[in-house]
């Protein structure tokens, strides 16, 4: 008896992996790394994040200066390859490579 339910349980969670697959291409959409529709969401979400850093007067100067030059990287990106997914991936891991001021910065001490 107990070996009916073990065996029905580890073929249940086998089988679970191509079920959800199935149920993805019911839906008509392919689910990877790169797609578009999934990007756009986490790069819009990432955006408005790095705006609410940015204009909190709560945030050092040097975290809300981080944050522009993110979203001012992460939108050059986006307008030279109109990738969400390239825009997304600099909004992420963008360093800048120093927190001197520059033409067009915010003003904010």
């Amino acid at each position: 008896m107990r070996y009916l339910l073990v065996k029905s349980i580890v073929f249940g969670i086998a089988l679970l992996p191509g079920m959800a697959s199935a149920a993805k291409n019911e839906l008509g959409e392919v689910v990877t790394e790169r797609n578009e529709s999934i990007c756009k969401q986490k790069f819009t979400q990432e955006l408005f994040t790095q705006q609410r850093i940015f204009s909190s007067t709560r945030n050092g100067p040097d975290k809300r200066r981080i944050a522009e030059r993110k979203i001012a990287a992460s939108r050059e990106k986006y307008s030279l390859t109109a990738s969400y997914c390239d825009a997304y991936d600099v909004i992420i891991t963008f360093e800048p490579e120093t927190l001197d001021r520059r033409p067009g910065d915010a003003q904010f001490d």
